[in-house]
Parts: structure tokens; C-alpha cells; sequence
């Protein structure tokens, strides 16, 4: 019974995962919007854009694909973005702090208190993501 449970709730948090993603730009020029698992359509909100192109160097614009999703780890307080390299410079800009290797709950709070509807969280199956020990185990 709770096997089933747990499996139509990860199913359910998986449908809404995007399929695709669009850049800064175009998002900015009417594609506003993005394909999610499940058949739904999930929309960016314009002053979040307008905000986000305030913040990012125009350079960044063509490279920057949203929405950003951020990976909570299984270790406590830390997140890991998942995207290129493009994407940690966009977020490393907006929080003002190099994050290649993870991002902090305050972090993350940030980014979400002014990007809302550019940002998707997903929990990771993995251990830390940022430490590159392969003897880190599961809890």
C-alpha cells in the first residue's frame, strides 16, 4: 500500500517537470510559456522576465534557458542548480556569490521570493551533488 502511495506521488511530481525550456530572449519576445510532463502549459509571469533581463547582461539573454530548476540534495540546506554553465552565471549574478558547487536555503529563497515563476524544485535521488566523494552514501 505505501509503495503505491509513494509511486503516484513521484509520478505526480514528475508530471509537472518541464519538457522543454526557452532562453531569456525568446521568453521576452511572446514564447512565455512551457511544455510541462502532463500536457499543461506553464506560464512565465512578464515582470519577472522584465526583471530578470534587468538584472542578467544582455550577452546572457541568448544563453540563459528558464526555467531554472533547482535540485534539493538529500543533504540538509543545500541545493544544487541543474543546467549549463550559462544558467549558474545567470543565478551567480542575480545572487551576487559563485555557486558552482551548491546553493544554501537562503539562497534559494531569494531566487524564489523574485523569480517565482522562472524556477521549478525537484528533490534529487542522490546523495551531495556537489561534493564528487564517491563514498558518499544514502541515507
Amino acid at each position: 500500500m505505501f509503495d503505491k502511495i509513494f509511486d503516484i506521488g513521484i509520478k505526480g511530481t514528475i508530471s509537472y517537470y518541464p519538457q522543454e525550456f526557452v532562453t531569456l530572449k525568446q521568453a521576452l519576445d511572446g514564447n512565455n510559456y512551457v511544455k510541462v510532463n502532463g500536457g499543461f502549459k506553464h506560464y512565465f509571469k512578464k515582470e519577472e522576465l522584465e526583471k530578470l533581463s534587468k538584472n542578467l547582461p544582455l550577452y546572457l539573454w541568448d544563453l540563459v534557458k528558464i526555467p531554472f530548476v533547482i535540485v534539493k540534495t538529500l543533504n540538509p540546506g543545500e541545493y544544487v542548480l541543474n543546467g549549463s554553465e550559462w544558467e549558474n552565471k545567470a543565478i551567480s549574478v542575480l545572487l551576487k556569490k559563485d555557486i558552482k558547487s551548491y546553493m544554501t536555503i537562503g539562497d534559494v529563497e531569494k531566487i524564489i521570493k523574485e523569480y517565482k515563476s522562472l524556477v521549478f524544485i525537484t528533490l534529487s535521488p542522490l546523495g551531495s551533488l556537489s561534493s564528487g566523494d564517491e563514498n558518499d552514501e544514502y541515507y
